[in-house]
């Protein structure tokens, strides 16, 4: 029988959370047959016991353990690769799933020929085990567009939980593994060869309380996001300017975020004349200043980076 869908999960001392993240997951409403697929990035705690113990029995199950600590980005696109399913939704392992979610998404997909779907996601601030049985508001609104690429420049992707056309997902190779978190290199890959994009007014995921993760590390996530548009501008200038100047002047952005923290008058610096320059009037790409950013980037000691950093 024909996998229907891929779940995919990078796994590394989530313990916590894994319990209430696999039962929401798999009992997942509406899908045929589902495979699950996690990758291990060598857990020091309890993770992979538990997935052992709440997949027992279960068809289509994958688990494989790196054999070094890799990163989320490297580790997230292993899961990838191995999907075998028409379609993939990826999770992060401290999220949850809504019950209906997957299916409610397929059906979109499927109705309107889409790539990929996504939707809203809700900081809970619940304990997840409040979470596990939780369904999606009967009636939400969601919008197509044919224009893949600009609906996701324009939206937001800051969680994982879309649901991708594989063979998609395959040919954008996933993640950037030159970016340490993969939140916004796999929608901007997606984007460049997918064709249809579906976003949900509702939440198709949910975040419970958060315990450790890197969100409060701002340099990180200026970081990471920085050199998400950096390497996408970098290997695809031939695409449509517009959407060039979008990606651009998100690089620019991500650049003052963290200038801005640093500097002793970061209004007046050129990093906030260029970025207000930017956001009033969006810019074709200038390839010298923004090889300067990721200079600046480069000095910086407090954020994680993979091994293929470059």
């Amino acid at each position: 029988m024909e996998i229907d869908v891929s779940f995919v999960m990078s796994v590394y001392n989530k313990e916590y959370y894994l319990p209430h993240v696999l039962k929401a997951l798999i009992n997942q409403t509406g899908v045929k047959n589902p495979e699950f697929i996690f990758v291990d990035d060598v857990s020091s705690d309890k993770s992979i016991d538990i997935i052992k113990d709440m997949t027992k029995g279960l068809n289509n199950v994958t688990l494989k353990i790196n054999e070094k600590n890799m990163g989320i980005s490297p580790t997230v696109n292993k899961a990838i690769m191995l999907a075998k399913g028409k379609w993939v939704r990826m999770l992060d392992s401290d999220d949850i799933f809504p019950l209906d979610s997957t299916e409610k998404m397929i059906e979109l997909a499927e109705k309107h020929n889409a790539d990929i779907v996504y939707g809203n996601f809700k900081k809970t601030g619940k304990k997840a085990e409040e979470l596990t049985n939780i369904y999606m508001d009967k009636d939400f609104d969601y919008k197509y567009s044919g224009d893949t690429l600009m609906t996701i420049l324009n939206g937001r992707f800051t969680r994982m939980g879309q649901l991708i056309k594989r063979e998609v997902l395959h040919k954008a190779k996933g993640a950037d593994e030159r970016v340490f978190i993969q939140d916004e290199t796999i929608p901007l890959r997606v984007g460049i060869h997918g064709s249809g994009v579906i976003k949900i007014h509702s939440e198709v995921v949910l975040v419970p309380e958060e315990i450790g993760n890197f969100s409060g590390n701002k340099t990180q996530l200026n970081a990471d996001r920085f050199l998400a548009y950096y390497h996408t501008i970098k290997d695809n200038q031939n695409l449509p300017p517009k959407a060039l100047k979008r990606m651009y002047q998100k690089a620019v952005s991500a650049y003052w975020k963290e200038v801005k923290t640093t500097a002793k008058l970061p209004y007046f610096t050129g990093a906030f004349w260029n970025y207000l320059e930017n956001k009033m009037f969006r810019q074709k790409p200038n390839i010298k200043y923004l090889e300067k950013m990721k200079k600046y980037f480069d000095k910086k000691t407090n954020f994680r980076r993979t091994a293929n950093y470059t």
